[in-house]
């Protein structure tokens, strides 16, 4: 339920996950790196789901795709022995525990119905690979009660796919250092997602938590209320569309 208490002083900032309360920029976005954990607007809103939201009991099993180092501390702390860190490129994540995993090609051997929670932030974008076909899999693979929570970036337009056979120096010519092969855009959301389960015409967080808690998370207003690269998706099995 929305907060209607008024407004007053703002809460001091402070990570959700960590504790931290000190924020360093990104490239157009001020202040939004926490400092201690590293965590961005995108893994503090996909921590209020988990937290606050979906409360997974100890021992869940987890499925955590790119680990961020916060997030994987606070999903280890709940999974224990099944949390499962994965990633492409292990070196990436010193001192997490993260085995090589790479989604285009072994994603049809993650076992089915297994998973209480699956996480993936902005990852989708990189794959060279259908990326459909493997969202599809992995909602195979959580259990009945289980959800897969994910962002990806979204910015106004259209949708944009191009993959392409080359060398990485080709490819980070095409595409650039962030080598992204795809681009989520507003006006196509429901035309490519949407498409494989529902998704509202319109967002607010607010919906599902306070206004005050948002803004003391350094959630910033214009996540609240508009699809961005901040949005986290819930996805259960029985939301597929097929």
């Amino acid at each position: 339920m929305r907060s209607t208490a008024p407004r007053g002083k703002p809460a001091a900032m402070q990570c959700n996950i960590c504790g931290g309360t000190a924020f360093t920029d990104m490239p157009k976005r001020p202040a939004v790196r926490c400092t201690d954990c590293g965590s961005l607007e995108r893994t503090r809103v996909a921590a209020l789901h988990i937290a606050e939201d979906l409360r997974p009991a100890s021992g869940s099993h987890i499925l955590h795709f790119a680990p961020e180092r916060g997030l994987s501390v606070l999903l280890r702390e709940i999974g224990g022995p099944n949390y499962r860190a994965v990633d492409i490129d292990p070196p990436r994540y010193p001192g997490l525990g993260v085995e090589r995993f790479d989604l285009c090609e072994d994603v049809y051997d993650l076992p089915l119905d297994r998973y209480d929670l699956i996480v993936h932030n902005h990852v989708l974008e990189h794959l060279e690979g259908n990326y459909s076909a493997i969202l599809l899999r992995l909602a195979r693979s959580l259990s009945d009660t289980g959800t897969m929570l994910f962002s990806v970036p979204i910015l106004p337009g259209g949708f944009t796919d191009e993959l392409m056979v080359g060398t990485l120096d080709d490819k980070l010519q095409r595409f650039g250092p962030s080598l992204h092969v795809r681009r989520f855009g507003t006006e196509t959301l429901q035309r490519t997602l949407g498409m494989l389960f529902p998704i509202p015409d319109s967002h607010d967080l607010r919906d599902r938590f306070d206004e005050a808690l948002l803004a003391r998370c350094n959630i910033p207003p214009h996540h609240w209320t508009n699809f961005t690269g901040a949005t986290v998706f819930r996805l259960r099995k029985q939301d597929l569309r097929c």
